[in-house]
């Protein structure tokens, strides 16, 4: 989720006269405050919705702040009723599948965003664990400078934490969109709530309203007091969000006994059984969403590895955009890789450790039983929600 001040989102998302006009009322106003009206301000959402699934505008005036979910990889077209309107994640069909086929088989529990994407087979828990377990992260970066000696050095750890959260973070808004669109089509239910692990016992539980409220204080709190925006708050170079996050899980704990939080979501299947099928083939027939249901372990081993295929390669492809565009929060060692060339190589490397390029197709038997959908459910029931430590820190 983000938001968005009517400032920034004029900014950002408007047009050349759109800012003209804020700009014109800024400079007239007593409050130095801008604005636009009403016309624009269709404009302006119907622009923020090429770049996310829901745009959501509150408050009156200058004060007006925009809500955005579900942030698109490629901008889109402009809304226009027709159908598959605007640029669609190349796999697409296959992660739709993926997700619906294990909510349909197992009806699961709330869970996080890491734990959905290991149980519906699209990567190994070595992945997500590298996320938040320093000593999973050491290891590999070890395994990586014996593998590819002639390219990962001791510092390139810093590459390898930068990939992991990169796309992770990716997979998580992949999985967060399909949710998002298997709920608006009325295919599951879909509830998001706010977990907690205890301090000492390793417990997870939901939180009370009064803790869901105190949580927010703080946050609110500690980013004033560091004079940050919650929104930069991803931003680990920065000596201020350091400090932030420092002061901040150290109130999580003391005040709260929490550990950390993350979000759990839970979907269960709403159409009837003897519906399923003519309720799906409607979708499909209308090309409202794509997928397909009633996978076979074999359907599913294919299916994860086309995935895997059109996922490396929009990875990559989305490396080559990031190493041609120089970021000022980068790290100086990934600034460094990016003006020599080597930013992508290392990409493309790290998606083939991490498993998340294409196989080749005389493996797919083997992969049926190395890296199938039963053994990633078998791998999900084993994790003890030992969640990531910082997931919710990045969503916030």
């Amino acid at each position: 989720m983000k938001v968005f001040t009517l400032e920034v989102a004029v900014m950002e998302f408007g047009s050349d006269a759109m800012i003209k006009q804020f700009n014109g009322k800024k400079e007239s106003s007593k409050k130095k405050k801008g604005s636009i009206d009403g016309k624009y301000t269709k404009q302006l959402i119907s622009e923020m919705e090429c770049y996310f699934e829901s745009v959501t505008a509150e408050g009156k005036g200058a004060d007006r702040i925009f809500t955005c979910e579900g942030e698109y990889e490629e901008k889109q077209a402009k809304k226009d009723g027709r159908k598959n309107n605007g640029a669609k994640t190349p796999y697409e069909y296959e992660i739709n599948s993926l997700v619906l086929d294990y909510i349909l088989k197992n009806k699961p529990k709330p869970m996080s965003l890491n734990q959905l994407i290991v149980v519906t087979g699209l990567v190994d828990r070595r992945f997500t664990v590298s996320y938040y377990n320093n000593v999973v992260k050491t290891n590999c970066h070890d395994e990586l400078k014996e593998k590819y000696n002639d390219t990962f050095i001791d510092d390139d750890i810093v590459m390898l934490d930068h990939f992991v959260k990169t796309e992770l973070n990716t997979l998580k808004d992949n999985i967060k969109s399909v949710l998002r669109k298997l709920a608006d089509k009325k295919i599951i239910m879909h509830k998001v709530e706010w977990y907690g692990c205890v301090i000492g016992s390793e417990n997870h539980r939901p939180l009370t309203d009064n803790e869901f409220i105190a949580v927010g204080d703080l946050k609110r709190d500690v980013a004033t007091k560091y004079v940050i925006s919650l929104k930069d708050t991803w931003k680990q170079n920065d000596k201020k969000v350091q400090e932030y996050w420092k002061e901040y899980n150290k109130r999580l704990q003391k005040e709260l006994g929490f550990k950390y939080l993350y979000e759990a979501h839970g979907a269960v299947v709403q159409v009837a059984d003897k519906d399923i099928e003519r309720y799906f083939d409607k979708l499909i027939e209308k090309d409202e969403l794509v997928f397909c249901y009633g996978l076979s372990e074999i359907n599913i081993a294919m299916m994860i590895n086309d995935f895997k295929g059109l996922y490396g390669e929009h990875a990559v492809k989305r490396a080559i955009d990031r190493q041609e565009h120089k970021n000022n929060s980068d790290h100086d060692l990934i600034k460094q890789h990016k003006v020599l060339g080597e930013y992508v190589p290392m990409w493309e490397k790290l998606l083939t450790f991490y498993d998340l390029a294409n196989v080749k197709d005389n493996e797919i038997i083997q992969l049926q039983t190395s890296n199938s959908y039963t053994e990633a459910i078998d791998n999900g029931r084993r994790i003890l929600q030992i969640e990531e430590g910082q997931e919710a820190n990045k969503s916030a």
